[in-house]
């Protein structure tokens, strides 16, 4: 990269970051072409209406990474906030926060669930979400894991898809566990973790462990399994 280039980014970077901007200038950047400045205005958002929920959860997908990562922490933010978390109890929002947690970048994810753990009302809207969501990505998984795969696995396309998979079912397993879900809920929970507990993975196990862990009537048999876990990481989660 040329070195002019290199320092006019440098100055625009501090710029960006001393500058105190108010909500309508927050706006104005969020709705511009310049990608650069949205991150530092994002995190400068410390309250927020209806229009300017909309505005910040539109960038939670398909934008660049610091964007994406800025507004998951923001909206976590909010989601722990009695008075701003409302703007995102809706089916749609709750739509895209399902699809952030899905995000390559765990950062994002990660952000997001923080502000789950704190909200009943979004924990109770992105449940079916996620076991819909969750169901899907097991089917895809077992028509993958059928399939032939070659010997060099840098060269497999298929089995880089299904890191992928396995990468989104990891995130969605761990914010299913932080869902409100009662006995009503067991026959398709029952179904994923039948699934789940036997993945070749352990952190796709330990997942499992911790989500029966919280049913309040486990069945005994996958109780069992996972408590005799060969993997300590997985039977820790029911022994503690």
């Amino acid at each position: 990269m040329d070195e002019s280039l290199i320092k006019e980014l440098i100055n625009k970077a501090g710029e960006a970051a001393s500058k105190h901007y108010n909500n309508k200038e927050i706006a104005e950047v969020l709705n511009s072409e310049d990608d650069f400045e949205k991150p530092v205005a994002i995190m400068s958002l410390e309250t927020l209406n209806e229009d300017e929920a909309l505005l910040l959860i539109k960038h939670l997908t398909g934008c660049d990474g610091r964007i994406r990562e800025a507004s998951a922490f923001k909206i976590s933010e909010f989601l722990n906030d009695l008075e701003y978390c409302q703007w995102f109890l809706n089916e749609d929002c709750a739509s895209i926060i399902v699809n952030g947690i899905m995000d390559i970048n765990p950062n994002v994810s990660r952000n997001l669930i923080e502000g789950i753990k704190f909200c009943k009302e979004m924990q109770t809207l992105i449940f079916p979400k996620l076991v819909n969501r969750i169901e899907s990505i097991l089917k895809k998984l077992k028509e993958i894991s059928i399939s032939p795969f070659c010997e060099n696995k840098l060269n497999d396309r298929k089995n880089h898809a299904k890191n992928k998979i396995v990468f989104n079912l990891y995130w969605a397993l761990e914010a299913l566990y932080y869902t409100e879900f009662n006995d009503s809920d067991n026959t398709r929970l029952i179904e994923i973790l039948n699934f789940t507990s036997d993945y070749i993975d352990y952190t796709i196990r330990e997942k499992s462990a911790r989500i029966i862990s919280k049913m309040k009537n486990p069945p005994r048999d996958l109780l069992h399994k996972l408590k005799n876990d060969k993997n300590f990481y997985v039977k820790n989660q029911l022994l503690c």
